[in-house]
C-alpha cells in the first residue's frame, strides 16, 4: 500500500495498526488475517465538515473461492466516529429500500482502483477503473478462473457470471467502489463482496475515504471503531484514531493607527491596521484542490471532468478528498479552499475604509495548489458574493468596503496557495479615506466630548474569522448552499477586535479662569474663529456653549452670540457683557467653559469697575486638550500637538 501521499502531506502522521483476529470470508471456509491502518491529521475544531485520516484495511489468506455460479459471499463494513456527527455529502432523495442510511460521498475502495500499481492480473484490482456499485445496498459479484501466462490461474471477482472454465472474454471486472449510507455518526456500506486473496504475496485491500466530520464537541481524538460483519462469520473490531481536533487559527490585529480626526478631508488612503490570520498548526488553511488543470477548473467549476487525475494514493493536503462521481454526488469535492472573513461594524460616518484584495504577498501567482516558490497567497472575492459565494479574484488592489456609505461590511478571502508543512500567516492591510465632518450645529448645551462619530457612538470593530459560517452542524444533501458548504464553520469561531478611532474634533474648549458681574463690576467676553488663514486651513462655522460655575452661576448653558441663533464665521469675533447673560441681582463670580464647535477659537476677557474709572485688567482664555484626544489641523496638516495653539489646563 502506498502511503506517500500521507507522509508528504500532513503534518502530524501516526501509524495506528490494529489487529484482527483470523476471520473466514470465503464460500468455503478458512483463515483470512486483516489488518486495519489509518494516519492521525489535526482537525480544525472551528470547522463542521473535516476530512477525517483515511482507513485502510488489509485482508491475506483464506480459501479460495471455486469459480462457478454461486455468488460471492458480501460483508457489510460499519464506521462509528466519536465525532458527534458525519458531515460527509449527501446524495438526494433520502434513504432507499433497504439501506442503513442515506447514500453519501463517504465510499470504500477495492484494491485501489486505478492507481496503476502492480498486480498479478490485468484489468483488475489496482488496474481495473474505478467503477461505482449502482445499488446503497450492494452488489452481486462472482468468482471468475483466469489465466495469467507466466504466472498461472487466479480467481478474480466479475460483475457476472462465467462458469467454471477459463474466462477469455472481453475485461468483466466487477465494481469496486461502494457508496457509504450516513446515519448519525455511523457509516455503513453495504454488500460488499469478499473474495479472498488466497495466493502469498497478494493482499485484498479496504480503502474508506472522505469521511468528513463535525469535531466542535471533540477535545483532542477523533477515533473511528470499525465492525465488518458478514453471513455465518463472527465480527471483526478495528479502532483506529483518525484525527486530533485542535484550535487552528490565532487572529490578530497590528499597526493600529486608532486616532484620527474628521476636521480636513483625508484624501489619499492611509493604512489604519493589518489583519493577520495565522495557522495554528499546519495545513489549517488549504487550497480547493490539487494542482490539477487551469485557473477554470480549479476555481470555477464543479465538474466531474476537471477532476478525473484525481487518485487515492494522490492527496494533496486540500480541503477536497477523493474526487470521484457517486450516485447524484460528487464525492470528495470542496466548494472551495480555505476562507477567511473579516466582519467590520460600527464604520463611522463619511469614512470609506478599503481593504487589499490579496494578502501583502504580491508575487506572480501560480494557481492550482501548493506552489513551493510562492508565498501564502489569498484572493478577494467580490462582496456580491458573500462568504459562500463563487470566486472572483481582484487583483492586487485596494477595494472599497463600504462603497455606499454602509456603517458594516463583510470581506471574504481564499486561499489559493498554502504550504501544508509549516505555520503560515495570512495578512490584509485596512486603509481609510475620509470627507470633513463636522458636529451638528447647536443653540443648547448638547456637546459631550469626545464626540465620536461611529454609529451608536460605538468604536468601529472587525471580527476575525473563516468562512462560510453556518449552523448545520449535520450531513446535507449535496448542494451549493451558505448552509451545506464544503468546507464551513461554526458561527461562533471568530475573534472580535477594535481597530480604529474617529474623532469629529472640530471643536475648542476655552477656560475663562475667572469672570465676574457683582454690583459696580462687569466682564466682557470675546470668542473669535481664527479658522481663517494664510495656510488655506480648512473653515469652519459654528457657535459656542457657555458653561458657568462659581456664586450664583446660572443652572443651564447658554449660547455665544447671546442671541441663540447667529453663528460665528471664520475671522469674525464674538462679544457679549457678562451681565447680559448672567442676570442674577448679587452678579456671578466664578469660572466658564466655552465649548465651540469649530476648531481654532480663541478667547478673551475684560474685567473692569464701571467706566473704566478705577480698575480693569484682562486676559486670554485657555485653550483646554486634556479632556479628549486633540487633533488640529493648521494648513491642511494634522498635528497632535500643535505647537502654540494649546495650553496645558
Amino acid at each position: 500500500m502506498n502511503f506517500r501521499r500521507w507522509f508528504t502531506a500532513l503534518a502530524v502522521l501516526t501509524l495506528f495498526v490494529s489487529l484482527a483476529a483470523a476471520q473466514d470470508y470465503g464460500n468455503a471456509g478458512g483463515p483470512v488475517v486483516c489488518s486495519s491502518t489509518s494516519v492521525i491529521p489535526q482537525l480544525r475544531t472551528e470547522g463542521v465538515t473535516e476530512l477525517v485520516g483515511d482507513i485502510i484495511i488489509q485482508c491475506t489468506g483464506g480459501n479460495a473461492a471455486a469459480s462457478g455460479t454461486v455468488a460471492i459471499s458480501q460483508i457489510n463494513v460499519a464506521v462509528t466516529l466519536s465525532a458527534s456527527a458525519v458531515t460527509s455529502r449527501l446524495a438526494p432523495g433520502g434513504v432507499p429500500p433497504g439501506a442503513s442510511g442515506t447514500p453519501s460521498e463517504a465510499l470504500l475502495l477495492v484494491d485501489e482502483p486505478g492507481m496503476g500499481k502492480l498486480g498479478p492480473v490485468p484489468n483488475y484490482g489496482p488496474f481495473a477503473a474505478p467503477q461505482l456499485c449502482p445499488s446503497p445496498t450492494g452488489c452481486v459479484e462472482y468468482p471468475t478462473l483466469v489465466n495469467v501466462p507466466g504466472l498461472g490461474d487466479f480467481i478474480v471477482a466479475t460483475a457476472g457470471s462465467h462458469g467454471s472454465t477459463y474466462y477469455t472474454g472481453a475485461a468483466d471486472p466487477g465494481p469496486n467502489v461502494f457508496q457509504g449510507n450516513l446515519q448519525g455518526n455511523v457509516v455503513t456500506f453495504q454488500g460488499v463482496p469478499f473474495l479472498p486473496p488466497v495466493t502469498s504475496g497478494v493482499v485484498r485491500t479496504f480503502h474508506i475515504t472522505n469521511i468528513r466530520v463535525n469535531p466542535n464537541s471533540v477535545a483532542g481524538p477523533v477515533n473511528a471503531t470499525v465492525v465488518i460483519s458478514g453471513p455465518n462469520t463472527a465480527s471483526s473490531y478495528y479502532t483506529n484514531t483518525v484525527g486530533v481536533a485542535a484550535p487552528s487559527m490565532t487572529p490578530s490585529i497590528t499597526n493600529v493607527n486608532a486616532q484620527y480626526g474628521q476636521c480636513t478631508p483625508q484624501t489619499t488612503a492611509v493604512k489604519v491596521a493589518t489583519l493577520n490570520f495565522t495557522e495554528s498548526f499546519p495545513n489549517a488553511f488549504k487550497t480547493r484542490i490539487a494542482p490539477i488543470g487551469t485557473f477554470s477548473s480549479y476555481l470555477g467549476t464543479t465538474s466531474a471532468a476537471y477532476y478525473t487525475s484525481s487518485s487515492p494514493d494522490a492527496y494533496f493536503a486540500s480541503e477536497s478528498g477523493y474526487i470521484f462521481p457517486a450516485s447524484g454526488v460528487q464525492a470528495g469535492l470542496a466548494d472551495f479552499g480555505t476562507r477567511l472573513k473579516a466582519n467590520f461594524a460600527n464604520l463611522p460616518s463619511g469614512v470609506s475604509v478599503y481593504v487589499t484584495g490579496t494578502s501583502t504577498n504580491t508575487a506572480p501567482l501560480v494557481l492550482g495548489g501548493y506552489n513551493p516558490s510562492q508565498a501564502p497567497y489569498a484572493l478577494l472575492l467580490t462582496q456580491a458574493a458573500g462568504e459562500a459565494g463563487a470566486f472572483v479574484g481582484q487583483g492586487t488592489g485596494l477595494y472599497q468596503i463600504n462603497p455606499t456609505g454602509q456603517t458594516s461590511a463583510e470581506v471574504v478571502w481564499e486561499v489559493v496557495n498554502a504550504n501544508s508543512s509549516v505555520d503560515e500567516d495570512f495578512t490584509f492591510d485596512v486603509y481609510i479615506t475620509y470627507s470633513a465632518n463636522y458636529p451638528s450645529l447647536v443653540n443648547s448645551a448638547g456637546l459631550t466630548l469626545p464626540d465620536v462619530v461611529a454609529a451608536g457612538g460605538t468604536t468601529p470593530t472587525v471580527t476575525m474569522a473563516y468562512a462560510p459560517t453556518s449552523t448545520n452542524a449535520s450531513a446535507a444533501i449535496d448542494a451549493y448552499t451558505t448552509a451545506n458548504a464544503i468546507p464551513r464553520f461554526e458561527p461562533g469561531n471568530g475573534v472580535l477586535y477594535g481597530f480604529i478611532s474617529i474623532y469629529n474634533n472640530c471643536k475648542t474648549v476655552l477656560l475663562f479662569p475667572y469672570l465676574t458681574s457683582i454690583p459696580g463690576w462687569d466682564s466682557g467676553i470675546a470668542v473669535s474663529n481664527t479658522s481663517k488663514d494664510p495656510w488655506s486651513t480648512s473653515t469652519s462655522t459654528g457657535n459656542c456653549t457657555l458653561n458657568f460655575y462659581g456664586s450664583n452661576a446660572p443652572t443651564a448653558a447658554v449660547t455665544l452670540p447671546a442671541d441663540g441663533v447667529s453663528l460665528i464665521a471664520p475671522g469674525t469675533s464674538s462679544a457679549t457683557l457678562l451681565s447680559s447673560i448672567v442676570t442674577a441681582p448679587a452678579g456671578f463670580t466664578g469660572y466658564m467653559f466655552a465649548t465651540c464647535n469649530f476648531q481654532f477659537a480663541h478667547g478673551y476677557a475684560f474685567i473692569s469697575d464701571f467706566g473704566l474709572r478705577n480698575w480693569a485688567t484682562d486676559y486670554l482664555a485657555l485653550v483646554v486638550t486634556n479632556n479628549q484626544p486633540q487633533v488640529t489641523y493648521r494648513g491642511g496638516a494634522q498635528s497632535t500637538v500643535p505647537a502654540a495653539e494649546t495650553y496645558a489646563h
